[in-house]
């Protein structure tokens, strides 16, 4: 596939690659399933509007179904597509790595940071 999707009109690689996993059922279909799973509220905002939490492990779980199942000639544009601008680069953030894949539900406190960090040959 070309760099750009119409020649003439402003060219997206990101856009174009998500247009192009859409028209693959497969690409589609996990791309929505991740998209569904991830795209529940975080922890800070999970009492909002009676919304399910995100279930961290779930999302991780659907985002390796993706790449697992997904081809390379699909997946890899949707990862590495180039960005022109700070918007185009935070939607492929948010739907590459959704928070809910690296966010816990509970933040440590900081005598937990500690504990954790004494404990790690690195971290000490």
């Amino acid at each position: 596939m070309s760099p750009c999707s119409e020649a003439g009109k402003p060219c997206n690689p990101c856009l174009d690659a998500a247009k192009s996993c859409n028209l693959n059922e497969t690409c589609k279909r996990l791309r929505s399933a991740y998209n569904s799973i991830c795209s529940k509220a975080t922890p800070p905002q999970s009492t909002l509007a009676n919304q399910e939490p995100c279930s961290r492990k779930r999302c991780q779980k659907a985002l390796r179904q993706f790449f697992e199942r997904v081809s390379w000639e699909l997946s890899y544009p949707l990862l590495f597509c180039s960005c022109s601008d700070q918007a185009c680069a935070e939607r492929r953030r948010r739907t590459i790595v959704p928070s809910c894949s690296h966010q816990e539900r509970t933040k440590p406190s900081c005598l937990e940071l500690r504990a954790n960090c004494r404990s790690d040959a690195l971290c000490r």
